[in-house]
């Protein structure tokens, strides 16, 4: 059976600021913990308007730790950066979000700059 990964649940207009995850585990964004929680894990999902996207922990040619969210628009795999662990924010996470939903549903309504 596959891990389930944490969740941040985004509604177009009513944004969470809670990361859920398997056993009743919550963090709350932008708080120490939050930036615990990036420091000592790799992923966590990104869910907005039913659609689910992977935020992951990559690490550059510099050796600094940065998150991308990646998506699948049925035909490739898109990837948008989110920022260092330290710039992982409420903020940020929304925009890549947003951009996600565009970028993988093109004939959707919603705009990346909305």
């Amino acid at each position: 059976m596959p891990k389930l990964l944490p969740v941040i649940s985004l509604h177009t207009g009513n944004f969470s600021n809670f990361l859920l995850g398997y056993g009743g585990t919550c963090v709350e964004l932008d708080t120490p913990e939050w930036f615990d929680y990036l420091r000592k894990n790799k992923s966590f999902s990104v869910e907005l308007n039913g659609k689910r996207f992977t935020a992951c922990k990559k690490t550059s040619i510099n050796g600094f730790a940065y998150w991308n969210l990646k998506g699948w628009d049925g035909t490739v795999n898109h990837h948008i950066y989110i920022g260092k662990s330290d710039q992982v924010t409420t903020e940020k996470i929304q925009q890549a979000a947003m951009a996600m939903l565009y970028r993988c549903n093109p004939d959707s309504k919603v705009s990346p700059n909305s």
